[in-house]
């Protein structure tokens, strides 16, 4: 293993920072696809000196991809956004740049491509997000045999997205919204097992294309995890019903913001269960257990008490 050299695209999210660490304990050498690599220095001390570099690459350029591709062993896949803007789309981000990058993998004859995608992909589904999830891994699938998809469900963690939005509301709102009823089931899956997955996945020895779907050891509704936040930052708020056609009318001005709490697209992921269907192989089949909510949530959330880690 230790001669093999990855190169990842998205190093320097959520998953990429947990993925790195664990990577470079097996002895990776990693190149990190990036296009500001003077804003991801931070990710240079998670391994030894010389372990990790950095390369300043335009994802829907062909040349510049090729070329940090070049004398490579395994392509890691992280690039993923949940909204788009003036800057990025689903399209470019989900289809344009997975398909690119898995027909020059096959050009290069790299020996695996990992391609994080999402739970939930299907055809014909009315979210922009999933379709264009549902094509990405269409198209990889059919420009590279020797592909791992991976579909998490909610990610949790430190720096998640999630869990810390809605102990950041509830600091200042007397309620938080459950829309749809918060009757939407998740399966959370800790980031240290998606990172996991990620490094079993490597040692996988596929002529095919695989998938598996990546939920963790419980389901949750929506409600549910709410209740479990507020009990762990100590905070009573009141639950509050919004029904689909309400969050999409208020999604129509939240996802004006920079950052949108909201978007429309979003209310209509929240129509479906995000757990894990039963028709491909999990976390188990990779030998991993999964990680529970309630050994991780409370090392991380205790910043949105009262008293801190005190109160």
């Amino acid at each position: 293993m230790q001669n093999n050299h990855i190169v990842i695209f998205g190093a320097g999210g959520f998953i990429g920072k947990h993925l790195m660490r664990q990577l470079t304990k097996e002895g990776y050498r990693i190149k990190v696809a990036t296009r500001n690599p003077y804003l991801k220095g931070y990710l240079k001390p998670l391994g030894s000196p010389g372990q990790i570099e950095l390369f300043k690459v335009n994802i829907l350029n062909p040349e510049e991809i090729k070329t940090i591709l070049e004398n490579s062993d395994i392509v890691i896949n992280l690039c993923g956004i949940l909204f788009e803007n003036s800057k990025q789309s689903f399209n470019q981000i989900h289809v344009q740049f997975p398909t690119l990058l898995s027909k020059l993998c096959n050009d290069l004859e790299i020996k695996k491509l990992i391609h994080i995608s999402a739970l939930g992909v299907k055809e014909k589904h009315k979210s922009k997000y999933i379709q264009s999830k549902f094509l990405g891994e269409k198209n990889i699938q059919n420009n590279f045999k020797s592909s791992v998809i991976l579909r998490p469900s909610l990610v949790f963690g430190p720096e998640d997205k999630f869990f810390n939005t809605f102990a950041s509301i509830a600091q200042f709102s007397p309620f938080l919204p459950l829309i749809g009823g918060g009757k939407t089931k998740f399966a959370p899956i800790y980031v240290g097992d998606v990172a996991k997955a990620i490094v079993k996945a490597l040692e996988l020895n596929n002529l095919e294309s695989k998938i598996y779907e990546l939920g963790g050891p419980e389901n949750f509704s929506f409600k549910e995890l709410m209740e479990i936040l507020l009990k762990e930052i100590k905070k009573k708020r009141f639950l509050v019903p919004v029904s689909f056609n309400l969050a999409k009318f208020q999604s129509y001005f939240l996802q004006m913001m920079p950052n949108p709490l909201l978007t429309s697209d979003q209310v209509e992921l929240l129509k479906h269960n995000n757990i894990v269907s039963g028709d491909y192989p999990t976390l188990k089949n990779l030998g991993i257990s999964g990680t529970l909510i309630r050994n991780i949530l409370p090392k991380y959330i205790y910043r949105f008490r009262a008293g801190g880690q005190f109160g």
